[in-house]
């Protein structure tokens, strides 16, 4: 997710230079939602200009911007039954860590 977990983790992830060209590293974050009003006090990547915007794609154009050697991929579909065909075994097989930011 990238709302209020998922910021805070994309920016630590940023700040620290995880995922980056250089190591050969790639985060991917996805959220099917999109950016509401009510998420600027909590989720401090998006502005106000972002309203309505996907909150992956937004997020991760912020973090490149904290870090521009990231490599991120920004997906805009929800990890369940019917994104089982994307996210399946090999696409988890090719991960070294899974982080969830699912805040319930």
């Amino acid at each position: 997710g990238a709302g209020a977990l998922g910021c805070e983790y994309l920016k630590n992830f940023a700040m620290i230079g995880m995922c980056t060209k250089s190591e050969h590293g790639r985060l991917i974050i996805t959220d099917m939602d999109t950016i509401e009003k009510s998420n600027l006090n909590r989720q401090f990547l998006f502005r106000s200009h972002d309203v309505q915007k996907c909150k992956s794609t937004v997020a991760s154009q912020a973090a490149l911007r904290m870090n521009p050697h990231l490599e991120i991929e920004a997906h805009t579909n929800r990890v369940g039954a019917d994104t089982e065909h994307v996210y399946d075994d090999s696409f988890f097989e090719q991960l070294d860590g899974v982080c969830n930011a699912l805040d319930n």
